[in-house]
């Protein structure tokens, strides 16, 4: 493929969607084609590279080395085309392309994160932007942005990395937490003592083991989640202590599912931060005015809504 023409990009769109979906089968709603069409446009794309993108068969679909490349070039290659019809609709003043914007699991009940009140406020003028907003770990939308197949991100605040831009958003304040039926869930809070909690089986979240180990030493690890939904999961089940937002968990607490235990040792607040790529020289006209406006209402519902939790919390 030595040029890029009108052909290859809809192969590519193809592609891109088929890598996404995870097969043939179940592309075909998102592309509005069947499986052989699908199978035709591949095997012309494969043809036009000089090269093979996947294995396909009995054993699944699966990409080779030279397709995971290809992905990411093309991923890549969209995007830029989405952000150029994005700039040539700002000399018609008018907002257009294509704006994909990654959070990390469970924000939208947080009083702080006011991305609704955003959306309400970027649709109020005229536009023809095409919103994809996803959820994924912090890990993945930080490589998303590097690679350059994501446009921003909400997520914690951990480490700073070369190439990413922050820009502080909220804070969020974690707690530890039983659920009914667990042995700690009736027990006065004095009582519930660093021995009490010795031994006592915890969940451990993947994303932050280290300092989860910390904190429940001689705890004992039993469990591990990626994400919170898990984690309300088996706390909800009464065998394991484990950290929740307390926003998070509040529904569960004021239906008498979940408890707050421990003291002011067992609470720490987070960096919620607005994460985009540095290199970035001109970004979508429609991007800067939407994050504008992210950047306004969460300052707004910061400065309304008092954070939940004591403000000697520890910081992570």
């Amino acid at each position: 493929m030595r040029s890029v023409s009108d052909i290859d990009l809809r192969l590519l769109k193809v592609f891109v969607s088929v890598v996404e979906s995870g097969s043939f089968t179940a592309a075909q709603s998102r592309l509005n084609i069947g499986t052989s069409t699908i199978s035709l446009h591949m095997t012309e794309l494969e043809q036009r590279l000089g090269f093979r993108l996947c294995d396909r068969g009995r054993s699944g679909f699966r990409l080779t080395d030279r397709g995971n490349s290809v992905y990411s070039e093309a991923k890549s290659l969209l995007r830029n085309l989405d952000d150029f019809s994005a700039s040539m609709s700002t000399l018609s003043s008018q907002l257009s392309g294509k704006l994909v914007i990654g959070i990390v699991d469970n924000l939208v009940t947080h009083p702080h994160f006011a991305i609704i009140d955003a959306l309400r406020s970027f649709h109020t003028r005229p536009n023809n932007v095409h919103f994809d907003l996803f959820i994924a770990s912090r890990d993945d939308l930080e490589q998303a942005i590097l690679q350059g197949t994501i446009h921003a991100a909400i997520g914690p605040f951990v480490r700073r990395i070369n190439g990413l831009s922050l820009k502080p958003l909220f804070q969020e304040v974690h707690r530890v937490y039983c659920g009914f039926g667990h042995k700690l869930f009736t027990l006065p809070p004095k009582k519930i003592t660093p021995d009490a909690i010795s031994g006592t089986p915890v969940v451990i979240r993947g994303y932050h083991e280290q300092f989860d180990r910390a904190h429940f030493e001689g705890a004992r690890p039993a469990a591990t989640v990626r994400n919170l939904d898990a984690m309300v999961m088996l706390l909800l089940s009464g065998a394991y202590l484990g950290f929740l937002p307390v926003h998070v968990a509040k529904p569960w607490v004021d239906a008498g599912q979940l408890r707050a235990v421990g003291g002011s040792d067992s609470i720490y607040e987070s960096k919620h931060m607005l994460i985009t790529r540095r290199s970035l020289q001109a970004p979508p006209h429609a991007l800067t005015v939407f994050l504008e406006s992210l950047l306004a209402h969460t300052s707004a519902a910061s400065a309304a809504v008092p954070l939940s939790g004591p403000r000697t919390a520890r910081r992570a």
